[in-house]
């Protein structure tokens, strides 16, 4: 199959699908589920650093979940949060982070959305927001998700659109 001809009916692409947890309909029929790892069952296995098998200006809609635990080795301690989520390299994560942005901006379409999703476990909103390709249309933040747990993580979801230069033109200027 030639992933760079996307079917019509397939205008969402979930970039770090995992085991789709943040999904309600986990198997939705106008999205491709891509992750590296193979026993996540992806669509395509693909990494979300380099999404050359879409063409520019691929899709409506992008969503971006990377890794937030930073660390060099999976531990036996955090086995289960690591096969459910990843993980990225504490010498590489900013660089990371920052190319699969520049990918998700890539493969979306003008006045598409991209939808990025960052917790503070290991790095604060402060280290994340210089790497976003622009800047968000808007966000939500939620503190200490995990049930009966307090903690100062915190959880957000910014929204970025593409909107293209000729629409921020005010006419007679």
């Amino acid at each position: 199959m030639d992933n760079r001809k996307v079917k019509p009916e397939k205008f969402i692409l979930d970039a770090t699908a995992g085991y789709r947890m943040m999904w309600i309909n986990k198997q939705h029929p106008n999205c491709i589920y891509l992750d590296e790892r193979e026993e996540v069952n992806p669509d395509i296995i693909g990494d979300f650093r380099d999404l050359s098998q879409f063409k520019d200006e691929t899709f409506n809609l992008v969503v971006f979940d990377p890794p937030h635990e930073i660390r060099n080795k999976p531990s036996n301690s955090k086995a289960s949060f690591i096969r459910d989520f990843g993980y990225l390299k504490p010498e590489t994560w900013h660089n990371d982070v920052r190319r699969g942005l520049t990918e998700c901006w890539r493969v979306l379409k003008p006045r598409g959305i991209l939808i990025f999703k960052w917790n503070t476990l290991r790095k604060k909103l402060k280290e994340i927001e210089p790497l976003f390709p622009t800047k968000p249309l808007f966000s939500q933040t939620t503190k200490g998700n995990k049930i009966g747990r307090k903690d100062d993580t915190q959880t957000c979801w910014y929204c970025f659109m593409k909107i293209p230069d000729s629409c921020n033109k005010r006419e007679g200027n």
